[in-house]
């Protein structure tokens, strides 16, 4: 990874943008609606979040970025907050604030943003006995990744076939291992849904969603992206110059395929199907603080969203119909939910291995109530600006153009917009909610956490097991 080895990590601190941007031209492969790709960061379907990205590790070198940092694990350097194993609720106060500034600043729309696999991350580092002859690899792993900020994707959902059967028998398709050799693990197969992946530096490889039985399917370990044998296959997104939000902040869901790739043992955390079970089913705290970064991205986005539709209904003349307000007014509770929920994560923090994680009963919560209150929000904002949403017949460049002029009085704003102010609201509310960006977002969160009746049994079983339910039958 060409950033890792940068002039400013040298020096005790992260990446900057150009040293991100320069790590995309490893080699990869990657191909793009059929087409292969050249150089990622110069895409069209990838510029922009690459651009994007870039931006948020140039603020860690920024005037005033004393309040996104925090000290690397051995004192010597200085890392993104989040990437700092928490030892207090303060700690967890200082990741919420610095998280929250890269997040308003992509308005919560980039769901894989640098600090997201610092969850897991982490979690693993505050565990690392609980991976046994991997030990050393975890905290080397915290150590590497906690001072360039790497750049990771999660690469953990089998393809959707045969999910019927254990992943142990569909192994023309899901990931195992092939062989080991002395020089590391041997995979192959296929990781569906890898978001961001033509634009991380690093897969973080396991298995997630059905149990394994046999050790040649327990593997989980960090693969850079530029590893011969790894080919990534994506699928466009809409992001046009006149798509502000996907223009900018497009991910693209990926179909990962491993073709025997070597691991080195260095990077191997998991190598047997006991410890992936117990991995997967959050034995160190992963899950909670992966609730805690995504709850800050939602409030990034939702605040974002609920901006736009009051000017909206503000320049449509409907601001004062009761059911505007009502329907406005629920979108900004639904931000308030979000929120409470994961500072409630704070505040019900305990201990979890060496470090303090954020409350489960609030996390879990929050991945209840967020898919299906996401999809309500929709659902309430087309209901209630409606034809509004539709009505953008030229993009907002188009202005002042002689093709356009004949149209320009029609085009008028209202509620103290004038016509390039209601083209940009509209066009970028258009964008968050019914353009094909927007479609993807819904689904996005939808499927956030897997099957909801997964996190519902999930919420009675941990009912059961601290005795609260025991306590409300009194």
């Amino acid at each position: 990874m060409a950033g890792a080895a940068s002039e400013a990590q040298g020096a005790g601190v992260p990446q900057t943008g150009a040293d991100y941007l320069a790590s995309l031209d490893d080699g990869r492969v990657v191909v793009h609606d059929g087409q292969p790709v050249d150089r990622v960061a110069e895409h069209p379907a990838f510029a922009g979040a690459a651009g994007t990205i870039a931006g948020l590790y140039d603020a860690l070198h920024a005037e005033g970025s004393d309040a996104l940092l925090a000290p690397t694990a051995d004192g010597t350097g200085r890392t993104h907050a989040f990437w700092a194993v928490p030892a207090t609720r303060d700690d967890l106060r200082a990741q919420r604030e610095a998280i929250r500034a890269w997040q308003r600043s992509t308005r919560g729309w980039m769901g894989r943003t640098p600090e997201f696999m610092g969850s897991v991350v982490t979690s693993m580092a505050a565990h690392p006995s609980f991976f046994g002859r991997f030990e050393a690899n975890v905290r080397a792993m915290l150590d590497r990744d906690q001072r360039a900020v790497t750049h990771y994707a999660q690469a953990l959902v089998n393809p959707p076939v045969d999910r019927e059967l254990p992943p142990d028998e569909v192994g023309d398709v899901f990931l195992h291992v092939v062989r080991e050799t002395d020089d590391g693990v041997v995979i192959r197969g296929a990781k569906a849904v890898v978001t961001g992946a033509a634009t991380a530096q690093r897969l973080l490889v396991s298995h997630f969603g059905g149990e394994v039985q046999t050790d040649a399917f327990a593997f989980a370990g960090s693969v850079a992206v530029g590893t011969p044998g790894i080919r990534i296959y994506t699928r466009g997104t809409p992001a046009r110059d006149d798509q502000p939000l996907a223009h900018r902040f497009a991910e693209h869901d990926a179909l990962v395929v491993f073709d025997d790739v070597l691991v080195p043992w260095e990077d191997v955390v998991i190598r047997d199907a006991e410890t992936m079970g117990a991995f997967n089913r959050g034995a160190v705290g992963w899950n909670a603080r992966l609730a805690f970064q995504a709850a800050t991205r939602l409030e990034a986005k939702l605040e974002h969203i609920a901006g736009l539709a009051v000017r909206a209904a503000e320049i449509m003349g409907i601001d004062e119909r009761r059911g505007a307000q009502a329907a406005l007014g629920e979108v900004i509770a639904f931000r308030h939910t979000v929120a409470g929920l994961r500072d409630a994560m704070i505040e019900q923090a305990e201990p979890s291995g060496e470090s303090i994680g954020p409350g489960v009963e609030a996390a879990m919560a929050f991945s209840a109530l967020a898919p299906d209150a996401y999809s309500r929000m929709r659902v309430t904002l087309e209901t209630t600006l409606s034809s509004a949403f539709a009505h953008l017949p030229v993009p907002l460049a188009s202005l002042g153009t002689e093709a356009v002029a004949g149209v320009e009085p029609l085009l008028r704003g209202s509620g103290g917009a004038d016509a390039r102010e209601r083209l940009s609201v509209m066009g970028e509310l258009w964008d968050a909610v019914g353009t094909g960006f927007g479609a993807r977002h819904e689904l996005y969160e939808r499927s956030y956490w897997g099957q909801p009746e997964r996190t519902h049994v999930g919420i009675l079983g941990l009912a059961r097991a601290t005795g609260r339910l025991d306590g409300w039958r009194r």
